[in-house]
């Protein structure tokens, strides 16, 4: 079934319904904004609550019953591991998210295959307080840095898919453009790309240089940005 949506602040866009895929004696949809507000409202609870979840894991150690300065100070010494993990998953949900918000405001239909795909995505930003619940406490094992490692960089893979799924599917906006929605998809791919990269340096610098090359992922981002706009503003003026 495709529902026809024009996102918020934009006119309405009208198309003939010849591809929607709706079963023979289906009803037509009542009101087609709805479903698609339904669907974004969706996402950003999920993203929300995971983005939430995340602190729950953050806790001091158990301190005596008079603690001392010093006891605190070696408590919250301790928990620096898990404020790491928070932090970074934080930042890492936070730029899935904008991309997330960034992408659909260009599309201008969905289908239940883009809102299945959009599902997946979502399990798997709402799985990522689990790693980061591992990484917190058991940031020195290998195996714990690739499952962390894996599962954001699932999320951030998912996340462009979709994407180009929606743009090959002819559910973007009419103006989107060849260039910009292949970049765009390009750019959702920096993250994973610097966490993935990360673990072929595992036999080389441990788990703890691997978790100092994830701090890569901001500046990664920043660049993979500017390029963005940068090759869009070219072809843009080229066009002209």
């Amino acid at each position: 079934m495709t529902t026809r949506v024009h996102p918020p602040g934009r006119s309405r866009i009208r198309r003939p319904d010849t591809a929607s895929g709706r079963l023979e004696g289906e009803p037509p949809d009542i009101d087609h904004d709805l479903g698609f507000e339904r669907l974004v409202f969706f996402s950003d609870a999920v993203f929300a609550i995971a983005i939430t979840l995340l602190i729950i894991e953050v806790r001091l150690p158990t301190l005596p019953e008079h603690p001392s300065d010093a006891d605190v100070t070696a408590a919250l010494r301790a928990t620096l591991p898990s404020v790491f993990a928070y932090v970074l998953s934080f930042a890492t949900i936070g730029l899935y998210w904008l991309s997330h918000w960034r992408r659909w405001r260009y599309i201008a239909r969905v289908n239940e295959r883009l809102v299945g795909l959009n599902l997946v995505l979502l399990g798997l930003i709402a799985f990522i307080p689990f790693p980061t619940a591992l990484i917190g406490e058991h940031g020195d094992l290998v195996t714990v840095v690739v499952v962390y490692a894996s599962a954001l960089a699932a999320a951030g893979i998912a996340g462009p898919l979709t994407w180009l799924y929606a743009w090959r599917s002819g559910l973007a906006l009419p103006s989107v453009s060849p260039t910009y929605a292949r970049l765009s998809a390009i750019r959702g791919f920096a993250v994973p790309a610097v966490l993935l990269g990360s673990l072929l340096f595992l036999p080389f610098v441990g788990t703890t240089g691997v978790e100092f090359m994830w701090l890569l992922i901001a500046p990664v981002q920043l660049l993979m940005n500017r390029f963005v706009r940068s090759r869009v503003t070219d072809r843009s003026s080229a066009a002209a």
